[in-house]
């Protein structure tokens, strides 16, 4: 992966103010994207969310951490967080996202499938040849 002086400079501003190294740093319409490993969360996040919430308001943009997960299921759900009521399956080379809440497939899928289209993204960064799907 390669990053631009921008994003390196936000990379260095978490990692100086969380203490905590960043896997990934990406940009999603109006929000910025932290991929951290998953047992760092809690550090990163702060008591009641005030490390994401002092670091927002100083980088001034919105800001989402995802924990990483060498377990491709446990990461996609780790991406759809807050979400729940969902199961997640692997076979082969797909991972299924199976529900029978309509309202809950709607907002996994989002307006035009942008939120299905960036789990995707996200999952290719680091499964190249992993498709998540719903069901």
């Amino acid at each position: 992966m390669k990053f631009d002086t921008k994003t390196i400079g936000y990379m260095n501003t978490f990692e100086n103010y969380t203490r905590v190294h960043v896997k990934d740093c990406f940009f999603r319409e109006d929000e910025l994207i932290y991929v951290v490993d998953f047992f760092l969360l809690g550090k990163v996040i702060g008591k009641n969310g005030e490390n994401i919430k002092k670091l927002a308001l100083k980088i001034k943009h919105k800001i989402r951490v995802i924990g990483f997960s060498d377990d491709v299921v446990k990461f996609v759900q780790n991406i759809l967080y807050p979400l729940k009521g969902f199961e997640i399956t692997k076979e082969e080379n797909k991972v299924i996202i199976s529900s029978e809440d309509m309202k809950l497939k709607g907002k996994i899928f989002g307006r035009d499938r942008s939120n299905l289209k960036f789990v995707n993204e996200v999952v290719k960064r680091y499964f190249k040849d992993i498709e998540v799907i719903v069901r």
